[in-house]
Formats: C-alpha cells, structure tokens, sequence
C-alpha cells in the first residue's frame, strides 16, 4: 500500500492537505444552506443549524489541528503519504458504510441528506487520521528500535576490533618497537662510532621512541573508550609526584619544581597519571632553551584542584593554538597525540584542560579536576616542594 500511495500522494504537502480539508468542511456547510436556505434569516437563527454548526467546526477543528500535530510532530515524512492514505481511505469507507442505509431510510429533504454525507466523510475522515497517525508512530517506533539494534551491534563489532588492534600494538608492533630503540641505544654506546653512523642511529633511536609513545597513547585511547566510566577515589598528590620523579630520572638536564599540597584527592582511574606524564613530556621535548625548566604547581580551592603546568620553552605557535585539543589526522604535528589524550582524560573524570598562558617566555597549561567526595575536610594540610635534585621535603603550612 506505501508504493501506491506514494504514488498519487506528495508526502511534503500532507499536514496542509488534511488542514486544508477541515477548512473545507466549513466551507462546504456553509455552501449547503446559502444553497438550500437563501438567504432567510430564520433558518439561520433555528436550533438544527446551530447544532449543526457546532459539530462542523468540532469535527473541523479536529482535522485542521490533525494537520497542525503532523506537522510538528516527530514522524518522518515517508509515513506521511501511508497517513494520507487512511484519511481518504477512512472517509470513504464510512461513507460506504452509510450509503446503503440512506438509500433504504430516504433523508426528509436534500439538506439532511447534504449533510448527512458531510458528516459522514468528515467522520471517516477524523477516523482514518486517528489509525493513520497510530501505525505510522508504531513504524516509527519499531524501526527506531531496529536501528538502535543495528548500532549496538556495530558498537560491539567496533570494540572488538578495538581489542584485536590494542592486542596487536601491545603484543606486536609495541614489542617491535622496543627492540628497535633497545638496540638503537646499545649501538649508540659505542665509542668508535663515527659521527655520520651515530646520526643516523640517534634518528632511529629518536623516531622508535617517538613511534613507542604514540602506541602506548593509542592505547591508553582505546581503554578510555571502552565500557562505562567507573572512577574512584584517587590521590592527585602522590601521581603528580611520581610523575615529577619520573621526568628527573630521564630527563636529567631540566631544572624541576613542583609544589604539592599533601593528599589531594579526585575521582579517576588508572589512566589519570598519563594526563601529567604527556603535559610534562610536552614541556620537555618541545623546549629548545639553554637550560630547561618546568614547574608544577597544584593549588586545592573548596571544590576542585587545578595542576599547572609551566615551562620556558619558545611557546606554541598562534595557528596550532586553536585546535592544539583536537584529534588531527595530521601526524606530522609537534604535539601528536598527547594533547588530545589529555583533553579526552580530564573530560572523563569531569574536568577541564586550557592553555593559559604562551610565548617566547614559556607555556602553561592548567588542567581542573573536581576533587573527590572522600577528600579531607581540611585544605590546609602539608605541601610537598620538589626542587630540581632529588629530594621531596616537607614545607609546613
């Protein structure tokens, strides 16, 4: 029946058709006594045209607001020509109903009769919108249901490929870039190496290790998009410590400051600490200065804590700053991956990262997380103050 009806019926112009036909309807009564009746004034002001007039512009009202409600409503255009088709559909099978019973039980004059058939089609007409309306809805419903059956079978499909690719790299390629930097570093401890080889080999050792970061962010990636985000109590103090104590271990020419409040506690997970070992990274592989400096302060106000991170490198340039969060299909940008992983891990735990501050001076960006339900009820604990040798000492308050 869709095939046919979309043949004879513009779906676009429904809602003011079936609109259009309850106007009709009025029209058409008043046609039929200005016809029947002239112009006598008593006619007009008896009980039969009154009643007669109120259940037209009831009946009326129905079909102009059916077309009103079509068209606003949430139902597709497509079920439109299926909702036509009830309506006239709907009309003349009441009208077939009552044909026969006019025949046998003659109307006492043409005007009863007139309105008879209008009341009749008018009736069929509200009937056939109201099953019209309720199948196209049920179609609707039905076929929104298969989709989000699709979707969710996609989605499954989806997660695991993910899991063959996060196999893969964590098995496979990752493994492969180990040894290639592995032997990339014993190569380069040899003294007799000449300046020309030991170039080459610095490039390779650089790119396997750039090629390792890029796997383990992809990784972290994968399992921020897998499943429902369950987060706990954790202690932001000691894994921006830790991470601090990490860069000094491998980065031993930078000068590294962290201020620390004692115990400050957020809601995250196990990938929280790649959000500071990326942003620290970043402020150390991408500053060109004399003596690198980074610093990192963590300040705990009533209802959230915000990590700065700061350096003095030569700043980012003004037409990376727009999109320095979002993901690039571009591999050959200087902030790769990191940045979007951080954006994609602080968004999880609720929270927000920005660039506040770049130039020739240095970069900082600010990462604000909500600190968790279980924190301390006292803000004024002790603050930990690492300086750039190794030692963590405590600073009373």
């Amino acid at each position: 029946m869709d095939a046919i009806s979309s043949r004879f019926f513009s779906s676009n112009r429904t809602p003011a058709m079936i609109s259009g036909s309850g106007v009709l309807f009025v029209l058409i009564f008043a046609a039929e006594w200005v016809v029947f009746k002239g112009v006598n004034v008593n006619a007009y002001l008896s009980t039969g045209f009154l009643v007669s007039l109120s259940i037209t512009l009831l009946a009326s009202a129905v079909i102009l607001y059916g077309g009103y409600w079509l068209h606003r409503s949430e139902l597709t255009p497509d079920r439109y020509p299926r909702i036509e088709t009830w309506f006239f559909g709907g009309m003349g099978f009441y009208l077939g109903i009552n044909a026969p019973i006019m025949a046998v039980w003659s109307p006492d004059s043409a005007l009863v009769l007139a309105g008879w058939v209008r009341f009749t089609v008018t009736v069929g007409g509200i009937g056939g919108l109201l099953v019209g309306v309720v199948e196209a809805r049920s179609i609707q419903r039905e076929r929104a249901a298969e989709r989000a059956t699709v979707r969710a079978e996609q989605a499954e499909m989806h997660h695991q490929h993910l899991d063959y690719l996060n196999s893969l790299l964590r098995h496979e390629v990752l493994n492969t870039a180990n040894v290639i930097t592995g032997y990339a570093s014993m190569v380069l401890d040899d003294a007799d190496l000449d300046d020309d080889a030991r170039e080459r080999l610095e490039t390779i050792h650089r790119q396997g290790r750039d090629m390792t970061g890029v796997i383990r962010d992809v990784k972290v990636l994968i399992a921020a998009t897998r499943g429902t985000v369950e987060l706990r109590d954790e202690n932001l103090s000691a894994i921006v410590l830790a991470e601090v104590a990490d860069l000094r271990a491998t980065a031993e020419s930078v000068e590294i400051e962290a201020s620390v409040p004692a115990d400050v506690r957020v809601e995250a997970d196990d990938l929280l600490p790649r959000v500071f070992s990326n942003l620290l990274t970043n402020a150390v592989e991408h500053n060109d200065s004399e003596t690198p400096r980074v610093e990192v302060i963590v300040e705990e106000s009533a209802e959230t804590v915000t990590v700065r991170v700061a350096d003095n490198g030569p700043g980012i340039p003004a037409d990376e700053r727009d999109a320095l969060f979002e993901r690039s299909d571009n591999t050959g940008g200087t902030h790769g991956l990191g940045l979007y992983l951080v954006r994609t891990l602080v968004e999880r735990y609720g929270g927000t990262v920005e660039l506040v501050e770049t130039g020739p001076d240095g970069t900082a960006f600010a990462v604000e997380l909500p600190l968790s339900d279980d924190r301390a009820e006292s803000t004024g604990g002790d603050r930990f103050v690492s300086g750039d040798r190794d030692r963590v000492s405590p600073d009373p308050a």
